[in-house]
């Protein structure tokens, strides 16, 4: 079996590539992977396309931890924790990945109060997403500023129960 490319290798063979060679091989990255295609929107149409981008994925979540009825559809951890995931491939450790790991740690905070007592993985979900906003809140001034009655309404409501 082949042996795959490395970052370092990748990177060898990109540098003796055409230009035109490389917007061939970008183009059709964009075509065929969905991900690369929302990760270049992102890259070159910046803030509206990352806002619009958040609010499709916060509906989605939305939907997950609040289904129509839920004691039909039930509720999938998975589901959602694919959704965050799909997310972070989009973003990356961006101020846009924070802010949707908050929103579903808010989900999470919301669905716990509302339905009781969860599993240890469910907590640990919420537990993750929120650490991972809380430490990109503490390496920015304006995201906590921005996030801070979202992060401290999360801390409150598991400090009263």
């Amino acid at each position: 079996m082949a042996k795959k490319l490395t970052e370092k290798a990748l990177v060898k063979n990109l540098e003796i590539m055409s230009r035109v060679e490389l917007v061939k091989i970008i183009t059709e990255l964009f075509k065929t992977n969905k991900v690369v295609e929302a990760r270049l929107n992102l890259l070159f149409l910046g803030d509206e396309y990352g806002s619009e981008l958040l609010e499709k994925y916060k509906k989605q979540l939305y939907k997950i931890f609040n289904p129509t009825n839920i004691v039909r559809t039930g509720f999938s951890l998975e589901k959602a924790k694919m959704v965050l995931s799909d997310f972070l491939d989009i973003c990356g450790d961006s101020k846009w990945y924070g802010d949707f790991a908050l929103y579903f740690a808010e989900c999470a905070t919301d669905f716990t109060m509302s339905y009781g007592d969860i599993d240890a993985k469910f907590y640990d979900a919420l537990g993750d997403a929120y650490h991972d906003a809380v430490i990109m809140a503490s390496k920015d001034e304006e995201l906590y500023q921005l996030w801070k009655d979202r992060l401290e309404y999360i801390y409150h409501e598991f400090m009263k129960n």
